[in-house]
């Protein structure tokens, strides 16, 4: 007696298929969730004193797939003056653009877009140093995670 399948290629496909991108969704997420965490850690911990809030509010992040924007969050900085903080939320989003339209696959791209932020960092002033250096220890934990569910899932 023969073994019947009831089922086809395009059903694992399908399957497969769904499951890739379920996966892609859990990294989307968490490229957001870290993306809100260096984005407060940016704004709250900033060495520098506001003067306009276009650098504040320069400040922000995209998350791409394949050079697509997905998701941004760009937002004038409370007390900032609303034509310092529309030229600062224009600057940053641009800047992210530019750099995330490059990528491949699931990124995060997390910006001070003012022309001097480097020039306030290199006074010692932090900008987005302390927000570098905690995504530089939460991704591989966010990681991580994201693989041990995943193991998860597929057993």
């Amino acid at each position: 007696m023969a073994i019947k399948t009831n089922f086809t290629k395009d059903d694992v496909k399908a399957r497969l298929d769904a499951f890739l991108d379920e996966i892609q969704r859990k990294q989307i997420a968490r490229l957001q969730q870290l993306g809100e965490m260096c984005l407060i850690e940016a704004r709250t911990n900033k060495g520098y004193m506001m003067q306009t809030g276009a650098l504040l509010s320069s400040t922000g992040y995209q998350v791409f797939v394949d050079g697509i924007a997905i998701h941004s969050k760009f937002e004038a900085a409370s007390g900032a003056q609303s034509d310092a903080a529309a030229k600062g939320v224009n600057a940053g989003q641009t800047v992210a653009d530019a750099i995330g339209k490059e990528t491949k696959g699931v990124c995060l791209v997390v910006v001070a877009g003012m022309n001097y932020a480097t020039y306030v960092e290199a006074k010692g002033k932090n900008v987005l140093t302390s927000a570098e250096h905690l995504a530089e220890r939460e991704l591989p934990r966010m990681l991580e995670k994201l693989i041990s569910n995943i193991k998860r899932a597929a057993e």
